[in-house]
């Protein structure tokens, strides 16, 4: 049987204040027509990936994915119809039936690839029977499945007899696989290595930062060791090129919190403070509400411990222990400079509370989170 193609549309559009089809008939883009031919067309030929079971063949390369067959046809998923190359590679793997192309953003087809991912203790496995090069390859396997899965945190976590690896997805914890002991020293000293950390030193805390690439996985990971009974914990921050992006309309916030946030964030002087457990994305909804205050007109300043985002035109202080350099020291010397907004990491002595609260009563915008 001869192969026919059939294209379909996916428009999936977030809840907004006005609906695009709203703005394109204001502005004369469209007709009402030419709209009304369109919905009808996008209802009869839409497909949410989401909507289906997954247990049938990805080909991540070119970024389609199957996600319904019968004996008749095969109903496939893809960021672009007609890229060159994937209607013949199609015909190869699926000869006697109908193939039917429907459209679906990039980011849902990515998302649905972790369904299909084995768990990383298989994965260690067979690296290991491989015989190549073991840790960094594991170390790269974590790494990028804490991309994958959106984790703020990766924890290495040393037993007994073997490492439990934990990710903090969602401010919650979840074990996502076990390493044999014996490999966790040599991991230990990988880590160290392209953190700039002491590899002779295994009795005292050490903080470091790595800076990870392999493809288009891209994240700037702070790293803590401390001593434990078992070894030394591994407590990785994933500092991922997706939250860099993120701004109050992609937090999750509702509407009227959204406005409440942003109305506090127009006056003149006050503070806003951010409260809740880790990874709740305190830090996140700070940097978010930065962005859009961040104007040429206004004087931002920082005092952070460890400064996690670097963020052009804003004038960021870390934190330095050896020097003396404190939060309360450093937001006594910021007031001084004559800034318009303030960021303090972490309002974590008496000291630190009174100059903020005073900051925040003569003519400065504070901001600030506490756990």
């Amino acid at each position: 049987m001869k192969n026919k193609i059939k294209t379909g549309v996916e428009l999936k559009e977030e809840e907004k204040k006005i609906e695009i089809k709203e703005i394109l008939l204001a502005e004369n883009y469209v007709s009402p027509e030419d709209m009304a031919k369109a919905e009808k067309y996008a209802k009869d030929n839409q497909v949410s990936i989401t909507d289906y079971l997954f247990n049938e063949e990805i080909l991540t390369k070119d970024l389609f994915i199957v996600f319904k067959r019968d004996e008749r046809a095969v109903m496939i998923a893809t960021d672009n119809p007609s890229q060159t190359g994937m209607l013949e590679t199609l015909v190869q793997i699926f000869p006697k039936q109908k193939i039917i192309l429907s459209y679906s953003l990039a980011e849902d087809i990515e998302e649905s690839f972790v369904h299909y991912r084995k768990t990383l203790e298989t994965r260690f496995g067979k690296i290991i029977q491989e015989e190549g090069k073991v840790i960094p390859q594991i170390i790269d396997e974590i790494i990028q499945d804490s991309l994958i899965f959106n984790a703020s945190d990766i924890h290495f976590e040393p037993q007994s007899e073997e490492v439990l690896i934990r990710f903090r997805i969602d401010g919650v914890l979840q074990e996502v696989g076990r390493i044999p002991k014996n490999y966790y020293e040599n991991m230990i000293n990988r880590i160290k290595v392209q953190a700039n950390l002491r590899t002779d030193e295994h009795f005292s805390s050490q903080d470091g930062a790595i800076h990870f690439e392999k493809g288009e996985s891209v994240a700037d990971i702070r790293v803590s060791i401390v001593p434990i009974l078992d070894g030394e914990k591994v407590v990785m921050r994933i500092l991922s090129k997706y939250v860099r992006g993120f701004n109050l309309s992609n937090l999750g916030l509702s509407a009227g919190n959204e406005k409440i946030l942003t109305d506090a964030a127009s006056k003149p002087f006050g503070m806003i403070l951010v409260v809740g457990p880790t990874g709740s994305g305190k830090t996140t909804t700070l940097y978010s509400l930065i962005r859009i205050l961040n104007k040429p007109q206004v004087n931002i300043a920082t005092i952070e411990d460890p400064a996690e985002y670097k963020i052009k035109g804003i004038n960021q202080i870390q934190v330095n222990k050896e020097t003396n350099l404190t939060f309360s020291d450093g937001l006594r010397s910021i007031v001084r400079q004559d800034p318009d907004i303030i960021l303090v990491g972490e309002i974590r002595d008496n000291e630190t509370v009174e100059i903020a609260v005073n900051a925040a009563l003569t003519g400065h915008l504070l901001l600030s989170y506490s756990t």
